[in-house]
Formats: C-alpha cells, structure tokens, sequence
C-alpha cells in the first residue's frame, strides 16, 4: 500500500480530484464542509500589435521627383536636368502607405542652381508631411556644333552640323540647340569645329555682292515695271540695298527678294 501514497499525494496536488473534508457535527453524524474555493484561472489574451504601415523615403526619390517636375515646367528649353539633393541626406519616413511626391510651386526659386524646394508627401490621399529639400540643379542641352572648320560668309549646310550634348548652369543660355535656326545662313566669321554656335556666330547669307548686275522689280497692284541696274554694296536676304538704275543712272533703296533680283516701292 505504501507504493501507492505519492500517487496518491501527486493527484491531490494537482488537482485531479475534489476533495471533501468532513467534520462531526453535534450529535457525532458526519457533515461535510463545503469545497474550498479556488480563484479562477486568467488565461492571458494574445496581444496583435499593429503597426501602421511606414514609407522610406530617400534622397535619390526626392531627387527624381524634383527631376520629372522640371523637365515638365520647362518643356523643351532644356535636354534633361540633373538634381543633386543636399538635404535632407539620410531617408525620411513617412506613415500611412504608399507615398507619392508632390512639388510645391515657388515662385521665389527659379532656374538652375542651389535651389530649395518644398515636397510634399502624401498617402493614402492624405498630406503627411512637407519636406524641406535643398538641392543643386543642372540641366543638359544638345547644343549645335560645325563638323568642320567654316570660313567667313561660307554658307553652312545641313552636313556641316551635328548636335553634342554639354551641361549648362543657367536657363538663359547663349547656346543655339536648333540646327534648322542655323541651315542656310552663312558664318559671320570663322568658326572652328566642336565650338557650341551663338546666334552672333552666324547670318543671313549674303545673296547679292557689290557690283552684281541685278534686276530691279517695282509693283503696285497688277501693274510691274522693271529695269536693269547694279548693286552698290552686299545684300542679304530681307536687307535694303542701293541699286544704281542702268538706265537713268538714279540710285533707288531696293530689298533684296533673292539672288540677283531686288524690289523697289512706288
């Protein structure tokens, strides 16, 4: 029977089994005491944390944003533009989701440069947070350039230009980016090759030289008379000129229409 006493012992302690005590009661019949109460057991609940859902934001995506927004602003002035943001220069979080990049006008802040910017971060529709960015802009044009060396007056033709691409610091550069603004004028001075043109750097070409017998057209309506004369200096497209008429010997102001033709009011 002893084998059986911390069997016995181990159940009582766990629990296993209810126990009723019984005292005598006054005339020596057994009673029983009630159950000892036991507290309730409190089983702990699973606790879900949930955080809100949070958006790294970094420099580089600040910058791209910067970069879409002024490549729309300024249309075709420029090639592409370069950002380089300076501050912030650690990722920025923000919460509520996916986030999209608004830039605030700022009428103050133009141009290339150091420039500061206000972004807006928004989620989920709701503004989050404005950004306050700091960066350096730069943009990048295809400027115009002669393949070859031109001489003064040299009409420039279409295989004498190619474009190359160069970085400008500033929107209103000196640069000319369109080679139909450059084909069929002539160089208003020797132009190396690879040299980015200005628009001082050509002309309209020179069609009528000094000396050259042309013919003088006057108009009025349906009514043109026209003589024969010579011209008393170089003329470009649109330019007036002085044209001495063959045959009365007067010198009359005439707009050079085209090589060897001049146009006179009356």
């Amino acid at each position: 029977m002893s084998g059986f006493l911390p069997i016995v012992i181990l159940l009582l302690l766990s629990g296993a089994f209810d126990v009723t005590a019984s005292i005598a009661g006054p005339s020596g019949e057994p009673r029983a005491m009630p159950p000892a109460s036991r507290s309730p057991i409190h089983r702990a609940a699973d606790t879900v944390v949930t955080r809100a859902a949070v958006s790294e934001v970094t420099p580089d995506l600040i910058g791209k944003a910067i970069q879409k927004h002024l490549e729309s602003e300024w249309g075709g002035k420029v090639k592409t533009v370069s950002v380089t943001v300076l501050d912030p220069a650690d990722p920025v979080m923000i919460p509520g989701g996916m986030v999209e990049l608004h830039i605030i006008p700022n009428p103050t802040e133009e141009g290339l440069g150091r420039r500061a910017f206000h972004v807006e971060a928004v989620a989920n529709g709701k503004p989050r947070k404005t950004i306050q960015v700091v960066a350096d802009i730069a943009a990048m044009i295809d400027a115009v350039v002669a393949t070859r060396f031109l001489r003064a007056d040299e009409v420039i033709d279409r295989g004498d230009l190619k474009t190359v691409e160069m970085k400008v610091h500033q929107m209103n550069h000196p640069f000319m980016t369109d080679p139909g603004e450059v084909i069929g004028k002539s160089a208003s001075r020797p132009l190396p090759p690879d040299i980015p043109l200005r628009p001082a750097f050509v002309k309209l070409p020179v069609v009528i030289k000094k000396g050259d017998r042309v013919l003088i057209e006057a108009r009025r309506g349906g009514l043109s008379i026209r003589a024969y004369g010579v011209t008393k200096s170089n003329g470009q497209l649109g330019q007036t000129v002085m044209v001495a008429n063959l045959d009365s010997g007067r010198e009359l102001r005439a707009k050079v229409v085209a090589p060897s033709l001049v146009e006179v009011e009356f």
